[in-house]
């Protein structure tokens, strides 16, 4: 038998069959990495003791300077680090992603016999779950597993049972907040910020209870939709995005949109530290709070969307079969597409008129709805005009269309699908905030 040393810890190969040499090879090597993972967090809190109380370990108590801590004895309120010692240590089981640990966790007294409850940051008080397995446990919840999948994996790995209600905790603590809005400085800020909101059904209560057929009281929940508001930035000259923040909100009315705005703004998205343009929708809601707020701020109309409105208002004569109605539709479309693929917007203008002077008579809905905030589509030439004046070349496709962020969505979407529905909106925010950080 082979010995192989680890520090102090000798690692066993034994001699046998190639499956099972593996085999327990795998299984010796993982039963050292759980003694290793507790040696490194009992040392962690070690250190820790050794902060708080100001001296390391055999160090007399009237050697250290007489100094308030952040800690305090719970009998005499003392704060005085020189009025306290160590008092051995407690045994605590640990769930880790290796496995389950015993840990041996410091404990310290006061000189009037009073406990000391030390908080450390390697452990929360009454922390049975480790962060990295939750962060694992928040992960694959991200990923689209059920709670049941999840705990399959667990009580394999951890040879015990791992509640669902557990798993809901951890998965729940990504929805404390209803939105992310990260602070954002002066050379962080995107010149260019895509924003849309996509919508989701959730069950809210109203208040009512109801009793079940086991006698139990159960709140009686109605399903309502409502929307995520999102910001998308965009660096054109690089052609990098991020997903910058997002919100729960009511809805998509003037309200929900100028709250959102302001929050981005006092985040550090401002002209003043180089935004220069917003791309939108142009929803009515959104147009109403981005006067309150972003005024200064030019605003593009989204071409995809306004090309969708076209394709609603559109047409067909009546003697076109199907395949004929559908060639006719494309074609009108593609032609509109060409308005905004001008090199500039004097081209643009007079590809417009033409278009309207040719389809007023037999399309007067279409024209109706290509004419709406016509000129807010337009708004990417002058931003063009203005960064080309200091060198830099911006690609159309990044300026002009809300695109990018409605693709981005589609991660959403699936995400969304795969939950049914969701019974709270903590449950909503907890998976949009999963789904969020891998666009961040």
């Amino acid at each position: 038998m082979t010995i192989v040393p680890i520090g102090n810890l000798p690692l066993q190969v034994p001699e046998s069959g190639s499956t099972e040499f593996v085999l327990e090879l795998v299984e010796q090597m993982s039963s050292m990495i759980l003694h290793l993972v507790s040696r490194c967090i009992e040392e962690s809190l070690e250190t820790e003791v050794e902060r708080i109380l100001g001296r390391q370990r055999y160090v007399r108590r009237r050697r250290v300077k007489q100094k308030e801590g952040r800690v305090y004895c719970s009998r005499c309120r003392s704060h005085q680090r020189r009025d306290f010692r160590r008092n051995g240590h407690y045994l605590r089981q640990l769930a880790l992603h290796w496995g389950r640990v015993k840990v041996q966790v410091p404990q310290a007294k006061c000189q009037c016999g009073g406990n000391v409850r030390l908080r450390y940051q390697t452990l929360r008080t009454g922390q049975r779950i480790w962060e990295d397995l939750r962060l694992e446990i928040q992960a694959e919840y991200g990923r689209g597993l059920s709670y049941r999948q999840i705990k399959v994996d667990l009580d394999r790995r951890l040879e015990s049972s791992v509640g669902l209600r557990t798993l809901n905790q951890q998965v729940l603590a990504l929805g404390s907040e209803e939105g992310s809005f990260p602070c954002l400085k002066n050379g962080e800020i995107p010149p260019v910020v895509r924003v849309d909101g996509i919508w989701i059904t959730v069950m809210f209560a109203t208040g009512e209870t109801k009793t079940d057929r086991a006698g139990r009281k159960r709140p009686v929940k109605q399903a309502k939709k409502v929307p995520i508001l999102a910001a998308q930035g965009v660096w054109p000259s690089t052609g990098r995005t991020c997903l910058l923040a997002w919100m729960r909100a009511e809805g998509e009315d003037a309200a929900s949109w100028q709250t959102f705005l302001e929050r981005l703004y006092e985040a550090g998205l401002s002209p003043e530290n180089g935004l220069c343009m917003l791309v939108s929708d142009g929803g009515t809601g959104f147009r109403a709070a981005y006067e309150n707020v972003y005024w200064q701020v030019p605003l593009q109309r989204c071409v995809f969307h306004k090309l969708r409105n076209l394709a609603r208002a559109i047409r067909t004569p009546s003697e076109m079969d199907r395949q004929a109605a559908h060639e006719f539709r494309t074609e009108f479309l593609r032609t509109a597409a060409r308005i905004w693929q001008a090199a500039d917007e004097v081209e643009a203008r007079q590809l417009y008129n033409a278009f309207c002077a040719t389809w007023q008579s037999q399309q007067p809905k279409a024209i109706r709805s290509l004419a709406r905030d016509f000129d807010d589509t337009l708004t990417f030439y002058a931003v063009q005009e203005q960064v080309a004046l200091r060198g830099e070349l911006w690609p159309a496709h990044l300026l002009r269309t809300t695109s990018p962020l409605e693709r981005m969505f589609r991660e959403f979407r699936q995400r969304y699908r795969k939950a049914i529905l969701f019974h709270s909106a903590v449950g909503l925010q907890a998976v949009t905030a999963q789904i969020a950080d891998r666009f961040s």
